[in-house]
């Protein structure tokens, strides 16, 4: 008897139908299908209990596929019989520097590709800024509250500014002979940290006109042996970390230097290798310590408040962190995250350059007591761990980034280990 080919179909997919069914029911008679339970993991808190928790980490990125839902968009097995197997999206980061976020978009300079990547958290969308061969090296990114975007490139020697639609709009400082490494833009004004110079230099932010320097290179008090990271806090006082000395420099609004914050040593109050600033609307300082591989948080007064991180490839610790950035206007866009009860006041955002937690996300706010928490072995928190004995926080070589330099870093340098 000759079948044809759709009768053939036909047989075939109601010889699978009950042969499907069988199975199915043999499991249940036999009790061998059983509802399977996925544990959530444990929030991982900042300090860990019993002290009251401050910070949150929320989750990390390092790749496209961790905040892109493919299934959502995944073809049906006729649409790959008909069109073929679909692209896999295969984006990932290499080795960010620095970073912004601005209207749910995370701007990641990644020295690795030597191009500024867009993650749309929002749009769940992986896409760069801009593939200009004029950008040479992009390394930090200060994002104004219009979305006008500043990229400071020490290689070119410029800085490259784009619009709110990212279309490039100027380039600053060609004729100054800098090596820009971060930028903070206030009022009218760029607050540049320049390596060439070893000083922070101040410019008009439309023209590029040099306006004046503020600090001398050098080792006394006050100077620079290799400026990395600045911040301004909200009296307009700036803070410049110097990665050789080990030391973060306070100057006020008018560029006199005030004070020096830490001491190049491996105590709980000195930084090794301090590279990435940010300042909180309280005026805490954040300084990420590269070779410690930790966070450390001062108070106004540079009183030390808090240590996090640690070095090592768990969740919420740090691998040669570089910078960091405090970001209040995207908090919801994680609230996924949040443990239950957490009130998260602010993100913390820090760049990892290696390791799977390339892009680290924290929330800085008020958490349920931590007997209803939970806790993490990956915290650090207490005196012997790290910490200052006061762990509550109170409400009141110059090559640019992305040299060889940058990565020399062995892990035996590594003195983030816990002390016994």
């Amino acid at each position: 008897m000759k079948i044809s080919g759709q009768e053939l179909c036909r047989i075939l997919f109601s010889v699978s139908i009950f042969g499907l069914m069988l199975i199915t029911a043999g499991c249940e008679a036999s009790g061998e299908i059983e509802e399977t339970v996925v544990e959530a993991p444990k929030p991982i808190f900042f300090p860990k209990p019993p002290t009251k928790a401050r910070l949150q980490f929320l989750r990390s990125i390092s790749r496209e596929k961790d905040f892109v839902d493919e299934s959502k968009n995944k073809r049906s097995g006729l649409e790959r019989f008909v069109l073929g197997e679909e692209k896999v999206s295969k984006e990932i980061i290499t080795k960010p520097f620095g970073v912004a976020i601005h209207d749910g978009k995370l701007y990641v300079c990644d020295v690795g590709k030597h191009l500024v990547e867009v993650l749309d958290i929002k749009g769940k969308k992986f896409s760069y800024l801009t593939k200009d061969r004029r950008l040479v090296n992009p390394a930090n990114i200060f994002i104004e509250p219009d979305g006008t975007k500043y990229i400071t490139d020490a290689v070119a020697g410029s800085i490259f500014v784009f619009d709110k639609d990212d279309q490039l709009k100027a380039i600053l400082g060609r004729e100054l002979g800098i090596k820009p490494v971060d930028i903070v833009v206030r009022g009218k004004r760029c607050y540049v940290a320049d390596l060439a110079s070893n000083q922070i230099l101040v410019m008009d932010k439309t023209t590029g006109q040099e306006l004046h320097r503020i600090g001398k290179d050098g080792t006394k008090e006050g100077f620079f042996a290799s400026i990395a990271g600045l911040a301004l806090d909200s009296k307009n006082n700036m803070y410049a970390s110097d990665k050789l000395l080990g030391t973060v420099k306070k100057y006020d609004s008018n560029g006199i230097f005030q004070a020096v914050i830490g001491q190049l040593d491996d105590s709980l109050v000195g930084l090794v290798r301090p590279k990435g600033i940010a300042i909180d609307k309280e005026d805490r300082i954040w300084i990420v310590d590269t070779a410690s591989e930790v966070v450390k948080i001062f108070d106004s007064e540079h009183q030390l408040l808090l240590i996090f991180g640690r070095g090592g490839a768990e969740p919420g610790q740090m691998l040669l962190p570089a910078t960091i950035t405090i970001d209040y206007d995207n908090v919801e866009l994680f609230k996924e995250y949040f443990a239950e009860g957490a009130i998260i006041e602010y993100l913390i955002i820090v760049a990892n350059q290696f390791g799977p937690n390339l892009i680290s996300i924290y929330g800085f706010g008020e958490f349920p007591e931590p007997e209803t928490t939970g806790s993490s072995d990956q915290q650090q928190s207490s005196p012997e761990n790290g910490s200052p004995p006061e762990t509550e926080i109170k409400d009141s070589s110059n090559e640019p980034p992305g040299s060889s330099e940058d990565s020399s870093i062995s892990k035996e340098e590594n003195i983030s280990e816990e002390k016994e």
